[in-house]
């Protein structure tokens, strides 16, 4: 947190020179406040704290972070997406094993579910290795803000709002756009009892916005990156629940869109 003058850090304890050619001696630290200000002196806060995977620590002024080389930091974060997604199939391999020794066909769910992961993997490297600079590669793990952090509620009873045709939820200018997760609640009813969800749905999912227009939506099990990305078939509107909402999870970047193994697409039936 340095002391500047005319944009230059002082030191406590160190002559200096003012533009005008007047010299301070190094007890200038004893100045009142006032003083300070008069000639021009003024404290400069630190940016903040910092992330040690991205920066070394702070100048020998600790007014600017030194960072550590880009290349390094894109080739770690590589690694360890491929590693992750190392681990998330690790969970499925057996299905691999199972057809290798004993000629089992592996489960269609269970294939697109390693498909999507290593498709949402090369979707992430592809993004790490275009950033630019540091901002740039810490962006590829950040949510950005989505349409509303407010609940869209919806009458769920009502075929103009829900349709089994379409598979469309309808809500008015709703502002989803593509890829945003949104989280589905599907309330209580009349009675204050958990009120039937929508035929298709699953209470407390997450789902992600596709195919949006002004006024509608359809709901995917998935991101695009993982190349997967369809329409949940709404099989039926609820019986019982005029108050169920979306709300909105932000839009996620490429290391927060690893397929959910969850999700009834994947679930190997």
């Amino acid at each position: 947190m340095p002391w500047k003058y005319n944009n230059a850090t002082i030191r406590p304890g160190k002559e200096f020179t003012g533009t005008d050619g007047t010299q301070y001696s190094k007890v200038w630290m004893r100045y009142s406040d006032s003083q300070k200000e008069a000639i021009g002196i003024s404290w400069e806060a630190e940016l903040g704290p910092y992330d040690s995977f991205y920066y070394w620590g702070w100048n020998s002024d600790g007014d600017a972070l030194l960072p550590k080389p880009l290349a390094d930091l894109q080739a770690s974060k590589v690694a360890e997406a491929k590693n992750t997604a190392s681990s998330i199939l690790s969970g499925t391999d057996w299905y691999v094993i199972r057809k290798t020794e004993a000629n089992t066909a592996i489960p269609a769910e269970i294939t697109a579910y390693r498909t999507a992961v290593r498709t949402n993997y090369a979707a992430l490297k592809t993004a790490i290795n275009n950033a630019s600079d540091i901002a740039g590669l810490q962006a590829v793990y950040e949510t950005t803000a989505g349409a509303s952090s407010t609940a869209k509620q919806i009458d769920a009873t009502s075929s103009s709002v829900v349709s089994t045709s379409d598979n469309t939820i309808t809500i008015n200018g709703h502002g989803f756009v593509n890829d945003e997760q949104v989280h589905y609640n599907a309330g209580m009813n009349s009675d204050d009892e958990a009120a039937a969800v929508i035929g298709g749905l699953t209470d407390g999912a997450v789902y992600y916005i596709i195919d949006t227009a002004t006024n509608t939506f359809k709901l995917s099990e998935s991101h695009s990156n993982c190349g997967d990305a369809a329409a949940v078939s709404l099989t039926g509107l609820s019986s019982d629940g005029d108050s169920q909402t979306f709300t909105s999870g932000g839009k996620p970047s490429a290391g927060q869109t690893w397929p959910n193994s969850d999700m009834p697409k994947y679930d190997g039936a």
